[in-house]
């Protein structure tokens, strides 16, 4: 949907790694914590972002609502957020 400078999805969590499906071992990510079920439920929420972002980016394009929705402007800041448009 856009020219992102992230490592393509989809992505996958295996163990407390995030690593692309194309390649096995291409690690996008690692995450630590001491807690082993919140580490990996961090690690499948950060395996689901590039669906997250194209999902949010497609729902926006095909909104038909206010500019000033107060929905549509948390998905607008996410999608920057996600995309480096902000600080």
């Amino acid at each position: 949907m856009t020219d992102n400078q992230h490592t393509p999805g989809p992505w996958r969590a295996k163990g407390h790694c995030i690593e692309t499906e194309e390649y096995s071992f291409n690690w996008v990510a690692s995450v630590q914590t001491s807690n082993v079920p919140e580490w990996e439920a961090n690690a499948r929420l950060i395996a689901a972002a590039p669906d997250l972002l194209e999902a949010c980016q497609r729902a926006l394009a095909e909104a038909v609502a206010d500019d000033q929705d107060e929905w549509f402007a948390n998905m607008r800041a996410a999608i920057a957020k996600a995309t480096g448009q902000t600080d």
